[in-house]
C-alpha cells in the first residue's frame, strides 16, 4: 500500500468515528432529554404536582375559613345566650314557655 493510501484510510476510519461519536451523544441526549421531560421525575410530572398542589393549597383555605367559622358559631353558642336561643328557634323550631309563633304564608303568583 501506498503512503497515501494510508493516509486516505486513516482519514475515512476517523471521519467513521466522529460520526459514531456524533450519533452516540445524540443519542444519549436524546434519552436525557426524553427523562427529563416525560420521566418519572420529570418536567411535565413536576408541573402536574405543582398545579396539584395550588388546587389543595386553595382547598384547605376554604376548609380552613369554614373551620374558623364553625369555631366562632361554637363560642358563641356556648357564651352567648340569647344567640343560643336564636338558633334554637330557627333551626329547631324550639320555643319558651308562653310564646307563641306566628307563621305566614306566601302569597304564590
Amino acid at each position: 500500500m501506498s503512503k497515501h493510501a494510508l493516509k486516505e484510510q486513516l482519514r475515512r476510519e476517523r471521519n467513521i468515528r466522529s460520526k459514531i461519536y456524533v450519533i452516540l451523544l445524540l443519542i444519549v441526549l436524546f434519552f436525557l432529554l426524553y427523562g427529563f421531560f416525560f420521566g418519572n421525575m420529570g418536567y411535565l410530572k413536576y408541573r402536574e404536582l405543582k398545579n396539584n398542589e395550588k388546587k389543595l393549597l386553595t382547598e384547605i383555605e376554604q376548609i380552613s375559613q369554614v373551620n374558623s367559622s364553625l369555631s366562632r358559631e361554637i363560642d358563641l353558642l356556648k357564651k352567648d345566650q340569647a344567640y343560643l336561643e336564636k338558633y334554637a328557634k330557627e333551626k329547631f323550631g324550639l320555643v319558651k314557655p308562653g310564646e307563641m309563633i306566628f307563621q305566614f304564608k306566601s302569597e304564590e303568583k
